[in-house]
């Protein structure tokens, strides 16, 4: 595995980087729904016997495609995994330590349950009305943030969460009204799963395996896929009958091509978005993917132009299109929101000489995401995180204000972040 100092140091901006990954998971599941989508709409119409053949084959695709990029390379004199460029932290196909691997057993059980349900719903024939319910998820996970923290959210956050939820529910409003079961599918396991899934996802990639090497995400995806696969057949297979192996058999070679390429576009989706989840909050990470609702309506509007009838029937309703479009940009607005919400800041702490050493309980205290020992004018570098100027300051500074031995706080507020 790579080490953090044999990192070449960048001029490109880690925020930029961070929303990167976040957009480009969104993108890339975008893509892997839609070649569900087609082959649901053109292929086969048991969503079950697809969603069982889809996750499976991207088991097996995922084995390759790690080991292909644990082959090691020549660059610049050292020698680096091919996976590197998609992953720093990444060394080889192997079997990870224990304590991230809990969480990737949890984790993927949790998504098994949620795969589950995606493709209970996933003979819906329009896509725009199939991506819009999954980014509900965000709502649940800026409200875990808010309850982890005890703090009642900001105006900001509550219009965040307003505009989200609207957005979403009108684009996904179809010609007779809402899809009322599939919202409470969504709004119900489906949801509650993905964001515990996100949750121990995010827990994983932030543990180091020793200092300055996380958990690398390829890894993460395979093992999180093999117990997900798991969970979610134990649930497929009292919905599966005799008909249903024979259908499975019948057409896993037609659809090959298609099984191929949605398990590509999810591997790249899964790898870019835990890589995400290193590097920001749940609730941002899930709302910059929600550029997915975004691109739901065009995809199925081109789609459906060079392969009629593959993307559903398109409504000729002027007045459903605008409320799609209001939802659209009501959607962009909250994630915009969110994103400007984020505050981060270096705080320089200066302590008692005689205090001892605070680095732990300077790094337990909630918003902290690192701490550095100095020597010099100041003792203490702690990099923090907030969802605002005034939550920074009501939230964690005035913790760490409040540790015994801890004489004076600065705060600098970080404008652009290289690495």
């Amino acid at each position: 595995m790579s080490s953090r100092n044999q990192r070449p140091v960048g001029s490109r901006s880690a925020t930029s980087i961070f929303y990167l990954l976040a957009i480009g998971s969104g993108v890339m599941r975008t893509v892997s729904v839609s070649f569900d989508i087609v082959a649901l709409n053109t292929m086969i119409s048991d969503s079950i016997a697809f969603g069982f053949m889809a996750q499976w084959l991207a088991l097996g695709v995922t084995v390759v495609l790690v080991a292909f990029l644990s082959i090691p390379l020549k660059h610049n004199g050292r020698k680096r995994p091919i996976g590197y460029s998609l992953d720093p932290d990444f060394g080889r196909l192997r079997l990870l330590p224990r304590r991230p691997m809990k969480y990737l057993i949890a984790g993927g059980l949790l998504a098994g349950g949620s795969t589950f349900f995606y493709y209970l719903l996933a003979g819906q024939t329009d896509a725009s009305t199939i991506l819009p319910y999954g980014q509900l998820v965000i709502i649940y996970l800026l409200l875990g943030d808010l309850l982890a923290e005890k703090d009642i959210p900001t105006i900001i956050e509550v219009q965040c969460i307003v505009s989200i939820t609207l957005g979403v529910l009108l684009v996904g409003v179809t010609p007779g009204g809402f899809d009322i079961p599939s919202l409470l599918i969504v709004l119900g396991p489906m949801n509650v799963f993905s964001a515990l899934y996100t949750y121990l996802q995010r827990r994983a990639k932030r543990m180091e395996i020793r200092p300055g090497l996380r958990v690398d995400s390829l890894n993460m995806r395979l093992w999180t896929l093999l117990f997900m696969n798991i969970a979610m057949s134990l649930m497929m297979l009292p919905l599966m009958t005799p008909a249903t192996w024979t259908l499975i058999l019948q057409t896993f070679v037609p659809l090959f091509w298609v099984l191929l390429g949605s398990a590509l576009t999810t591997f790249l989706a899964m790898v870019m978005y835990v890589r995400a989840l290193g590097k920001g909050s749940m609730a941002v990470v899930n709302s910059l993917g929600a550029v997915s609702v975004v691109l739901g309506i065009p995809i199925t509007l081109l789609g459906n132009l060079l392969f009629p009838g593959a993307f559903g029937t398109i409504t000729a309703d002027v007045f459903l299109w605008a409320l799609k479009i209001f939802g659209v940009t009501l959607v962009v607005v909250g994630v915009l929101a969110i994103q400007a919400a984020d505050v981060r800041s270096l705080v320089l702490v200066s302590v008692n000489p005689r205090a001892g050493s605070l680095i732990d309980a300077l790094f337990d205290i909630k918003g902290v995401e690192t701490a550095a020992a100095l020597a010099g004018k100041h003792d203490y570098l702690l990099r923090v995180r907030g969802r605002s100027l005034t939550k920074t300051r009501s939230a964690v500074l005035k913790k760490i204000q409040k540790v015994p031995g801890v004489v004076s706080v600065r705060t600098l507020i970080v404008l652009a972040d290289y690495k």
